[in-house]
């Protein structure tokens, strides 16, 4: 008998998902439009103490509708991490502006703050910073930066809604934030995206920029080239669902994570540690991370891992390695993200995960590193 294989990750729906998506299929609005739209754009944001949430079709189309309504453009340059998935950098370039990136910190794995200001020109006209992993950027310092040098700030947040930097939800510093309902997030629309902001005149632009350029006034009158970067009702509707449960899936994936590192822990020789966690950061567990010392090691636990029913996953290569950004940048300007990259993988983070298959996990990991990754 086969043992199936434990997932990276599979979604929760444990609340309204299935009656609210009857009542979209009893009432005929399926597509992009209908009251739960609206509903969840208001509660998305609300939860998050901000005015104002525009949904969007995933995470990478909100960046670029970010962008867009800053008027990035060729010329242009937008600082960025380095150690990300690709999406704000490609999103940048889409722009027809030049990422700019930076490489990473040791203990946040967000975007450096110290090397921010030797990356800042005349060009500079914005700065993306992603959250990693459900850790927050140091948002002080990256704030305090950009405030002095008059660039807006948008923050990616597909990998920690509702993680706090001193206090303070992530994605309520920037002037825009960006956010990711993929099947894999924390809470899930399957595709879908989110962005908020406190400007009621970027608003207008995003929502008209997202309705093929149309007028809010007038109906088929298209006053710029536009997009359809549009949740549909469907969506929103299980979005909805999930946000009315997301205090339990975090609560959920705070004890899961907890036991991880109590686990882990246990390899006390150095091989191995967890994602750290900043003072300054109340993070959500988004996929849990191990940081194996040596290059060597990561590529043969992960099949090793698989060969034991375990579906692991690499951590994302650095952007300055990618075939479109690799002639741009010096491989050893971001030591950082390439040492980060190299080490790391993630483990399966569902969170129904229950913890005797933690321990499972735990034991192979733990019995692989005493073994001296034979």
């Amino acid at each position: 008998m086969t043992t199936a294989m434990i997932p990276i990750f599979e979604p929760l729906f444990s609340g309204n998902e299935r009656d609210y998506l009857l009542s979209c299929v009893d009432s005929g609005w399926i597509s992009s439009q209908g009251a739960f739209i609206e509903d969840f754009e208001q509660a998305f944001a609300a939860y998050n103490s901000m005015p104002i949430g525009i949904a969007t079709s995933n995470c990478t189309t909100a960046l670029h509708l970010a962008l867009v309504a800053l008027g990035i453009g060729p010329g242009d340059e937008v600082i960025c991490p380095d150690l990300t998935f690709i999406a704000p950098v490609n999103m940048v370039a889409l722009c027809g502006a030049r990422p700019v990136l930076v490489d990473v910190e040791e203990g946040s794995w967000a975007i450096n703050p110290n090397l921010i200001e030797e990356k800042i020109s005349s060009k500079t006209k914005a700065l993306i910073v992603v959250h990693p992993f459900g850790h927050t950027a140091d948002m002080a310092r990256i704030m305090e930066i950009c405030s002095c040098h008059g660039i807006p700030v948008i923050e990616d947040v597909a990998e920690a809604p509702a993680a706090t930097c001193d206090g303070v939800t992530a994605g309520t510093f920037g002037i825009m934030s960006c956010y990711s309902f993929f099947a894999n997030k924390i809470m899930t629309t399957g595709e879908g995206g989110m962005i908020l902001t406190q400007d009621p005149n970027l608003e207008k632009r995003l929502r008209i920029y997202r309705d093929h350029g149309m007028s809010r006034e007038k109906r088929y009158v298209h006053v710029v080239a536009g997009f359809n970067y549009r949740m549909t009702n469907m969506q929103a509707a299980i979005g909805l669902a999930q946000l009315e449960g997301l205090d339990d899936i975090l609560a959920r994936r705070a004890v899961q994570d907890a036991h991880y590192r109590r686990r882990l822990a246990e390899a006390d020789d150095g091989r191995l540690s967890c994602r750290p966690i900043l003072p300054y950061c109340r993070p959500v567990h988004w996929l849990t991370t191990v940081t194996l010392r040596d290059i060597e090691m990561r590529d043969p636990l992960l099949a090793f891992l698989k060969d034991n029913g375990i579906d692991s996953r690499q951590m994302v290569n650095p952007v300055h390695e990618a075939v479109p950004y690799a002639d741009d940048n010096d491989p050893s300007h971001f030591p950082v993200s390439r040492s980060l990259s190299s080490r790391s993988l993630h483990l399966p983070s569902g969170t129904d995960l229950q913890p005797d298959l933690i321990d499972r996990i735990c034991d192979l990991v733990l019995d692989w590193t005493a073994r001296g990754a034979a």
